[in-house]
């Protein structure tokens, strides 16, 4: 039943209703944490469920799930695929993989555990961006080919999303790193929550960018609507 659901919840998020409640939701969750920032909430008074940094909170939550729900997107778009090519298949499957994996980190926070064991390193706080960094880098070198064959318009679309994720995930939170260093490690500094705000916000709208570059790849080759994967 909870495999079917889901099923039915990525397979909401293909169609240009399902697409514009994401926007909003996101809309709405970040501006929500903006707000309390702006008007200076201190721990007590702050609502932390609204709040983007917390791992318990709505947003997080957010990102989780639409995480999940691209990476069964683009499962589907794999399996779909295989009749045209195997290669464009495989490559969304291992996107799709991708996607489960950040899902994941959402909740269980990998990346805060490798930048414990890493440490300082050459003076950045949050040392974990340098191999992630390099991860990406040669993860987009190796995928291009595949991102070529999808047509100059999607593969625009992926890689404008890619660079807007990576710049909050990986260039905000390195910042954010040496921002919260230099104020003590006080959360509730101005700048850092600034950029937090930007971090979470730029993740977020990378994600929702590349869910509408998919779509629109879905479309283009004909494929037929919804998730069928599970049925």
């Amino acid at each position: 039943m909870s495999v079917y659901s889901a099923s039915d919840m990525a397979g909401f998020l293909s169609g240009p209703f399902g697409l514009g409640v994401v926007c909003a939701a996101w809309a709405v969750l970040l501006s929500s944490s903006i707000f309390q920032d702006a008007i200076g909430l201190d721990a007590e008074a702050r609502v932390w469920l609204l709040d983007v940094d917390m791992e318990r909170s709505f947003y997080t939550w957010f990102s989780q799930t639409i995480l999940a729900l691209t990476g069964l997107l683009l499962a589907d778009t794999g399996i779909k695929s295989l009749s045209k090519s195997r290669g464009a298949a495989l490559s969304f499957l291992v996107l799709g993989a991708v996607f489960f994996l950040l899902s994941a980190d959402e909740g269980l926070s990998f990346h805060e555990v490798l930048s414990a064991r890493m440490g300082d390193v050459g003076g950045l706080q949050f040392a974990w961006v340098i191999p992630a960094a390099i991860f990406c880098m040669a993860g987009l070198a190796v995928l291009m080919p595949f991102l070529r064959s999808l047509g100059p318009r999607v593969m625009g679309m992926m890689l404008a999303a890619a660079g807007v994720f990576m710049s909050g995930a990986l260039g905000m939170e390195a910042i954010g790193g040496e921002v919260l260093f230099a104020n003590n490690g006080e959360i509730f500094a101005r700048p850092y929550r600034l950029l937090v705000n930007i971090e979470e916000g730029a993740e977020g709208l990378g994600v929702i960018l590349f869910l509408f570059a998919l779509v629109r790849h879905r479309e283009e080759a004909g494929l037929a609507p919804g998730i069928s994967l599970f049925r």
